[in-house]
């Protein structure tokens, strides 16, 4: 039987409960369940991707939680599963049968390649479905603010625009144009805008190579630089985070929830961004000090706030954010559809299995 050792994550646990026939049958229903609002026919989908690999399954799976972990399970390793724990001389040294790393994601740094080549372990990426999905939330979060569409839904007639503040009247036709006869104020474009992204992960990547593309200036800040190819395929520019508030029109988060960045946009972070900045959030509530939220949406300074992730989730029917206008809330669906997830475990699977 194949064994795989698999850094532990609420995702790649996917993999242990398709391939791994000893899985806790308490996990199989979760996913089941978890998975059932685009595949309901959970079972059937698990057997078909089971037959799709009859080298890989039956698999011991292995979770690990840290390195002292995956080096203490390497040595009857057929393949590995890794995020963000290394893959160097030490780990390769450690696991004689070692065939395939596959790493949950495009960025490849936790892996020495010039060690796994010369041992001729493969190393397989994974552009997660899921990470687009996310980031194109976020993208599209500034595009709806910028544009004001919620607050302009339905809003065709003179009554229902002056009823949301605003003076529509008809331009002078035999003059100009009937364009925004509305008179709709603070209209944005990405096209020339500064887009500051909080943390250069998975999802970062995908939020810049989005902005950059529809023509914004790129900044970034996380602790760690990128290397400077990479800044250059993104078109982004590594700056300090005061830099970055001070300068974004749109300020989008893709930070993990840990105690350096807990209440990261406090009173004082919300007080450098722009007055009219947009401030999105598809990572973690708790990156944002919610008493400062709640001060700057009364303030009315900024130009929106949109968040998809929220400090009780599901939230309180009164939950407070739900007042503002400028608030754009969702209920944590960036990740879109399960089928997205699943099509990610599908390639990992059939990647593991033509390697072993």
């Amino acid at each position: 039987m194949p064994k795989i050792v698999a850094q532990d994550d609420v995702i790649i646990r996917t993999a242990q409960v398709i391939l791994d026939p000893n899985t806790d049958p308490e996990r199989y229903a979760a996913f089941a369940d978890y998975y059932h609002v685009d595949i309901p026919e959970f079972d059937d989908w698990v057997a078909r991707v089971r037959s799709s690999v009859p080298d890989l399954f039956p698999a011991e799976l292995e979770m690990v939680t840290d390195q002292e972990a995956l080096l203490a399970t390497l040595d009857d390793a057929d393949g590995v599963i890794c995020e963000s724990l290394t893959i160097g001389e030490a780990e390769l040294a450690e696991a004689p049968k070692l065939k395939i790393i596959h790493n949950f994601g495009t960025d490849t740094r936790n892996i020495d390649l010039e060690a796994c080549a010369a041992r001729g372990v493969k190393v397989h990426t994974l552009r997660r479905r899921v990470n687009i999905a996310v980031a194109e939330h976020a993208f599209a979060m500034m595009l709806v603010m910028a544009k004001k569409l919620p607050l302009l839904a339905g809003r065709i007639d003179d009554a229902s625009l002056r009823e949301a503040g605003f003076p529509a009247r008809m331009h002078d036709r035999r003059h100009a144009a009937a364009a925004n006869w509305g008179r709709v104020d603070g209209l944005g474009t990405i096209y020339g805008a500064t887009v500051g992204c909080l943390g250069l992960g998975e999802i970062g990547r995908e939020v810049a190579a989005r902005a950059h593309a529809f023509g914004a200036r790129v900044l970034y800040y996380q602790r760690t630089r990128m290397p400077k190819d990479m800044e250059n395929s993104l078109g982004a520019t590594y700056c300090s985070f005061e830099d970055l508030l001070a300068q974004s029109d749109y300020v989008s988060i893709h930070l993990p929830s840990n105690k350096s960045t807990e209440a990261l946009i406090d009173a004082d972070a919300l007080a450098r961004m722009k007055d009219g900045a947009y401030l999105i959030n598809i990572s973690r509530a708790s990156i944002i000090d919610r008493g400062a939220l709640i001060d700057v949406l009364e303030s009315d300074r900024l130009g929106g706030v949109a968040l998809d992730v929220h400090y009780e989730e599901p939230s309180p029917e009164n939950e407070p954010l739900k007042n503002y206008p400028k608030a754009l809330l969702t209920p944590h669906t960036a990740v879109a559809g399960r089928d997205n997830a699943a099509a990610d475990m599908e390639e990992m699977i059939g990647n593991l299995a033509a390697a072993i």
